[in-house]
């Protein structure tokens, strides 16, 4: 399972320490499933890792560190020290994005998530023309957030929390949320099953909802309208 991950700055890390000693320090912190990656092409790295996990190597950093008896390695550790102590939980971030949310969800619902957003102080951003919906906050934030979904009785906000549920569980970086109605008691809407597979054609769309011609037409019509 991937997990998300945040990074601590480590300035001018191979002048103090060498691309050998950067190596070492990999070699320590990889079963921990954190490493060291350069800034593009500057001098510059970054400790990358989830929290817990980088709260977890300090021990094994300091050994290694002890090892060195070197003033350079030092101010390696004591950068290290201070980015973690400005870090939380609450650093891990994931940005997400609901696709075609005026297709998904109708008025009253998405008055209601906008209005959760605001609530949890999840950041939100308008993609595409507005047909896009990008969610942007700290984990736990964005996990308030598909716990209240998953009981509502709307069936397109409880799959919307769902989906995010399900990307949380192996997000890294950005993940895409697609719409997701999975098994459901309640009987799913002809929009659904286009907002599934855009590509669906009339033919289809009636054999799978047992829909007339004219139900079925209209449906593609009101998705590739909105």
């Amino acid at each position: 399972m991937m997990k998300p991950s945040i990074s601590i700055n480590l300035p001018s890390l191979a002048h103090k320490v060498t691309t050998a000693g950067i190596s070492e320090i990999n070699s320590v912190i990889a079963p921990y499933a954190c490493n060291v990656k350069r800034i593009r092409r500057s001098r510059n790295y970054v400790l990358v890792g989830s929290y817990n996990d980088l709260v977890s190597i300090k021990t094994e950093l300091a050994q290694l560190v002890n090892s060195k008896n070197c003033l350079k390695w030092q101010r390696v550790y004591q950068s290290f020290l201070a980015g973690l102590e400005q870090l939380s939980e609450e650093s891990e971030y994931a940005t997400f994005e609901i696709k075609n949310i005026a297709a998904l969800i109708g008025k009253t619902d998405r008055i209601f998530l906008l209005e959760k957003l605001t609530e949890i102080g999840i950041d939100t951003k308008r993609k595409a023309n507005q047909r896009h919906l990008e969610l942007s906050g700290a984990l736990t934030k964005l996990n308030a957030l598909q716990s209240i979904l998953q009981d509502m009785s709307s069936e397109p906000l409880a799959a919307i929390g769902k989906s995010i549920q399900k990307r949380l569980s192996k997000y890294h970086d950005i993940e895409e949320i697609g719409f997701d109605y999975g098994k459901t008691e309640q009987p799913r809407t002809l929009l659904s099953y286009v907002v599934e597979n855009p590509a669906i054609t009339v033919a289809e769309l009636c054999f799978k909802s047992n829909c007339s011609t004219a139900d079925a037409r209209k449906a593609l019509d009101d998705y590739f309208e909105l």
